[in-house]
């Protein structure tokens, strides 16, 4: 069942940041986020596409990259939107279901969940700037780009990709596969970037919110998190993400980052 209402849809994120992540429901979670962020808009429609995607994946059983390319590209449409990349609605479920567009990681998300509908080894990868999924294959993995309609990428393709994110060079790491916390993850961190720089603070503070509940031991994200509420004046929930922040962090630069925000919003407080 969908979340009905904001406070619905944060209860349901909490409840998936205590799991286990490898067991989460991306989609649901990703459903979820959207709900949060716009808790009146419709959702019918976007459960019917999903229906219908998962009725055609069983009818005509895909097992290749090329075959879910010619299901969810070639059939429904689903292609990277490169005219208004920066609308917010490319990163919100219902909408890219609903326009059959949007950001790399958002439908990642669509072709994610038509694989795991069938048992397909298809994942997200780690892939710096471009999101890139990979698919398990008797010959070796094939890496993906589900923003070109199901591109193959061979390795001088994400060699580039990783030179245009600023990297060195592409690592096995760029490539492995991640659990489907991340794709969630990844889809907010776009939200909440696009927000921050249009000034746009409650937004910021819904996305990055989004994100602390979804992976709550990750430091980093609670020390953004703790930035955003503050730029908001939500002083009290800024003081509890750095406060879980100091807890989890991983080196002596995020500890003293959560004791300066727990420093300046107490003086806030009094």
């Amino acid at each position: 069942m969908l979340p009905a209402n904001r406070a619905d849809a944060e209860a349901v994120l909490r409840a998936m940041g205590q799991c286990d992540p490898l067991a989460m429901d991306l989609t649901a979670a990703a459903l979820a986020c959207s709900i949060h962020e716009h808790p009146d808009a419709p959702s019918a429609e976007a459960l019917d596409v999903l229906e219908q995607l998962i009725a055609a994946a069983r009818a005509s059983q895909p097992q290749t990259v090329e075959a879910l390319a010619q299901l969810l590209f070639g059939r429904f449409g689903f292609e990277g939107d490169g005219e208004t990349y920066d609308d917010p609605a490319n990163a919100d479920l219902r909408a890219v279901l609903v326009r059959r567009k949007g950001l790399p990681v958002a439908l990642g998300v669509v072709w994610r969940h038509v694989a795991r509908a069938l048992g397909l080894p298809l994942a997200g990868t780690n892939m710096p700037g471009h999101f890139v999924m990979r698919m398990e294959a008797a010959d070796g993995p094939v890496l993906v780009d589900v923003f070109q309609g199901g591109a193959i990428l061979d390795h001088a393709a994400l060699q580039t990709m990783a030179h245009q994110a600023g990297e060195a060079g592409l690592t096995p790491r760029m490539i492995e596969p991640v659990p489907d916390v991340l794709l969630a993850i990844r889809l907010q961190t776009n939200l909440a970037a696009r927000a921050r720089v249009a000034g746009e603070l409650e937004a910021w503070e819904r996305a990055a919110w989004r994100r602390a509940l979804l992976l709550p031991s990750d430091a980093g994200i609670q020390l953004e998190h703790a930035e955003a509420a503050a730029a908001c004046g939500l002083l009290s929930r800024a003081r509890q993400a750095a406060e879980l922040a100091l807890a989890s962090a991983r080196n002596e630069a995020q500890a003293d980052a959560a004791r300066r925000i727990l420093t300046t919003t107490g003086r806030r407080l009094n």
